[in-house]
């Protein structure tokens, strides 16, 4: 299976959010990734539904929204409008309503959960709910990959196979391929990714398989 890559623009200058989407949409992107935050649960900062709309629109591409918040209901319904999935955080208030509202709404539905966190919080989740595993703080935007993440792939390698299994925060290429050695289905990249020169060639080598060493190192 191809390790699917979305972009995370939370860290681009507001001015050129347009011309960085269109440069990756161009580069082979086939996904993004909207983070919200209510500047509680996490820092502030993220994206509102108009501008992702617009962007979507830009670009033709599809997108996940990434509800940093502690209420989480209150955001669900304008978030499905623009989104085909809305992941929602399992330590927010009334995250297992929200994970049904989205559901309802005909929209993939994911839950997120940070470093923190045991993994048992998960255990009452459906099996076709993607899970999100955060490899930094919520909001951290720049932090360091941690390596912990990998251990807790392996732990939920049964959802590869059910609604997905992601991570994001800090992911590099070389992050990329060990997750996807671990069980991830996709990956979140950021600041590598945009930082990129050639982000055609970076997505590329993304998607390899973990062990292809031509690709890896072209």
């Amino acid at each position: 299976m191809t390790l699917v890559v979305a972009a995370s623009l939370w860290s681009t200058p507001p001015d050129r959010l347009a011309g960085e989407a269109v440069r990756l949409a161009a580069a082979g992107l086939t996904r993004w990734h909207w983070d919200v935050s209510d500047g509680v649960f996490a820092a502030p900062g993220g994206f509102d539904p108009d501008t992702v709309s617009r962007l979507s629109h830009l670009t033709g591409l599809p997108g996940e929204a990434h509800l940093m918040v502690c209420d989480p209901l209150a955001e669900v319904d304008a978030w499905t409008a623009v989104c085909d999935t809305v992941i929602v955080h399992v330590e927010a208030t009334g995250w297992a309503t929200a994970v049904s509202r989205v559901r309802s709404a005909g929209r993939r539905a994911g839950v997120a959960i940070s470093p923190s966190t045991p993994l048992s919080a998960l255990d009452d989740l459906p099996p076709d709910v993607a899970v999100l595993v955060m490899s930094i703080t919520p909001g951290q935007a720049g932090s360091t990959f941690q390596p912990s993440t990998l251990s807790r792939l392996d732990a939920l390698g049964g959802r590869a196979g059910g609604g997905g299994l992601g991570v994001d925060g800090g992911v590099t290429l070389d992050h990329a391929h060990d997750c996807a050695a671990h069980g991830a289905t996709w990956v979140v990249s950021g600041s590598a990714l945009c930082g990129a020169s050639d982000p055609e060639t970076w997505l590329t080598r993304a998607r390899s398989a973990p062990g292809d060493v031509a690709l890896r190192s072209r």
